[in-house]
C-alpha cells in the first residue's frame, strides 16, 4: 500500500470524478491506478509543448491556468485543492495541450495516465458517468466564458464574470483571483475593473468586500 496517498484520500472523496465510488474502491484507485507526482512553485506542469496523456488531480497547493493571447497570456483559472486538468487532452489526438498549467506554489498531484483511466472506466463505471459529467460542466462554463469575452465593454464583461461565479443560494459571487489577474483573465485594464465595480456599487447593484461580492440586484446585473 501506498501510505503516502493516504494523506490525501480525503481531498480524493470530495472530488466530482469519485462521486458515489465507495472509500475501499478509492483507495485501490488511489494505490494500484495512479501515482503521486510533485511540481517545484513557478514550475511549468503542462504546456503545449510538454504534457503527459494523463489526468490530473491536484492534491495540494494551486496552479494557473493561461492561454496565449493577443497580448501576452491570458489568465482562465486558478486551480485549487480537488481540482482537476488534462482532461480535454486525454483522447483526443490531433491537438495539442492548448492551455499552460503553472505551479503557484509547491503542488502534489494524483497522476492517472490515460490507459489506466480506461481500465477504472471499465471497474467502476460509475467513474466514466461522472467524467463525461464534469466535461459538459466545463462545455457549459466556456461558452459563457466566451460570452463574457464578446461583451463589448468592461461593464458587462465584469457583470458577466460576476454571474459565473455567484452561488444561486447565497446571492454571493466570490471571485476566484486578484483584481489584477481579473483584468487579465477579461483581456482588459485593471482600472477599468475597478471603475466597473465602482460603478456597479453606486448604482446599489453589488457590495464587494474582498473577494466576496454581495449581488443586491441580481436582475439588474444580468440585464447589464
Amino acid at each position: 500500500m501506498f501510505l503516502v496517498k493516504q494523506t490525501f484520500l480525503e481531498t480524493l472523496r470530495t472530488c466530482p470524478l469519485f462521486r458515489e465510488v465507495s472509500n475501499d474502491d478509492l483507495q485501490i484507485i488511489a494505490d494500484d491506478y495512479a501515482s503521486l507526482t510533485v511540481s517545484e512553485k513557478n514550475s511549468v506542469i503542462f504546456s503545449e509543448t510538454q504534457y503527459e496523456k494523463a489526468l490530473m488531480i491536484l492534491l495540494k497547493g494551486r496552479a494557473t491556468v493561461t492561454k496565449n493571447g493577443g497580448s501576452g497570456k491570458i489568465l482562465m483559472s486558478v486551480l485549487e485543492k480537488g481540482d482537476i486538468f488534462g482532461m480535454a487532452a486525454l483522447f483526443y489526438e490531433d491537438e495539442p495541450f492548448l492551455t499552460e498549467i503553472t505551479a503557484l506554489d509547491k503542488v502534489t498531484m494524483l497522476m492517472i495516465s490515460k490507459e489506466n483511466l480506461k481500465k477504472i472506466f471499465v471497474r467502476w463505471p460509475v467513474v466514466s458517468e461522472n467524467y463525461i459529467t464534469i466535461l459538459s460542466e466545463k462545455i457549459h462554463f466556456l461558452n459563457r466564458k466566451i460570452s463574457t469575452y464578446t461583451k463589448g465593454d468592461t461593464l458587462r464583461k465584469v457583470a458577466s464574470f460576476l454571474l459565473q461565479y455567484t452561488d444561486a443560494g447565497t446571492k454571493t459571487a466570490t471571485l476566484p483571483y486578484s483584481m489584477t489577474d481579473m483584468a487579465d483573465a477579461l483581456n482588459t485594464g485593471r482600472a477599468s475593473v475597478y471603475r466597473a465595480f465602482d460603478a456597479l456599487e453606486n448604482d446599489g447593484i453589488i457590495k464587494r468586500s474582498g473577494r466576496s461580492v454581495a449581488i443586491l440586484d441580481f436582475a439588474a446585473l444580468q440585464n447589464i
